[in-house]
């Protein structure tokens, strides 16, 4: 008799457990997930992937608990540079509860995430696309090889950016910004190697470039001025190499109070274009001018 109990008492157990509802999500559509919004900012698109033109959808797989915050995220597809902006982004919304026969239920939906820089249409090909890309590394490895004033290594890869630059075109800002620093990093390298009528071309060349992306506010403009100052100095261009330094050393004035959160960083930039400038002063018999620049720059 006990033992028949205690074998009634198993079974209802297990009937209880079988019969006990599991905690899954219930799954809807994106539709009738997002009526439920409350916060929902939009993904920042990473500045990186947007130079490189990397776009297209990301898809995320949500699940939202009963309170109506996000429990998990997961990528299901899409571009790996725009994965962790949509995670980003996903982790902050929050929704009204749903609700399930009255009850307030867990749900999971799956939200499509559209990232897009071009109209249709109007994108690059494909090979621009993959030249894009492909000019990030190059261009990291020709302006490291430029910070070591290694001539050989900076003239090869500078050379390779320019190429991949090229091939991507400058139909935007960010591709016209690659262009106009591909042509100053070449120009760059072509002064270590001693050819200063070549690198002059291409610092011309950078400075058009500068001028359909850039305005004389941006630190980035004074700096196709300064190289090719470098160039213009080399060949004796005495008068276009202080023009051009002046250039750049106003652009960096003009930088440094429309950016003042960056003003370390631009003034230090300031004070070695400064400090380069009164030194060609020197040499053209202007001391007191000179001083003057050496002043500013150790004012700094």
């Amino acid at each position: 008799m006990r033992l028949a109990v205690l074998l009634i008492s198993i079974l209802a157990v297990e009937c209880a457990l079988v019969a006990q509802p599991a905690d899954y999500p219930h799954p809807i559509d994106e539709q009738a997930a997002r009526k439920n919004m409350l916060a929902h900012p939009d993904p920042v698109y990473p500045p990186i992937a947007k130079a490189a033109r990397v776009q297209g959808p990301v898809e995320i797989a949500v699940v939202i608990d009963h309170t109506g915050k996000v429990s998990s995220e997961r990528v299901l597809s899409g571009p790996a540079m725009l994965q962790q902006a949509a995670l980003d982004a996903v982790r902050k919304w929050t929704f009204k509860p749903f609700r399930l026969n009255g009850a307030p239920t867990t749900v999971s939906a799956v939200f499509e995430f559209p990232f897009q820089i071009d109209k249709p249409g109007e994108g690059p090909t494909k090979e621009q696309t993959e030249a894009a890309q492909a000019w990030f590394p190059v261009s990291n490895k020709c302006r490291n090889a430029l910070q070591a004033n290694n001539a050989d290594d900076s003239l090869s890869f500078c050379k390779q950016a320019l190429d991949f630059a090229s091939k991507a075109g400058d139909k935007n800002s960010s591709d016209q910004l690659g262009l106009m620093l591909s042509h100053q990093y070449y120009g760059h390298a072509l002064i270590l190697s001693g050819r200063p009528d070549e690198a002059l071309a291409e610092e011309n060349r950078a400075i058009d470039e500068s001028k359909k992306c850039l305005t004389d506010t941006d630190e980035e403009y004074a700096m196709p001025f300064f190289w090719r100052a470098m160039a213009e100095a080399r060949l004796g261009q005495a008068d276009a190499t202080l023009a051009d330094l002046k250039t750049a050393e106003e652009t960096q004035r003009r930088a440094i109070v429309h950016l003042p959160e960056m003003k370390k960083t631009y003034s230090q930039d300031l004070a070695s274009i400064l400090k380069t400038h009164a030194r060609l002063l020197d040499q053209v018999g202007r001391p007191e001018e000179a001083a003057k620049l050496r002043d500013e720059a150790n004012s700094l």
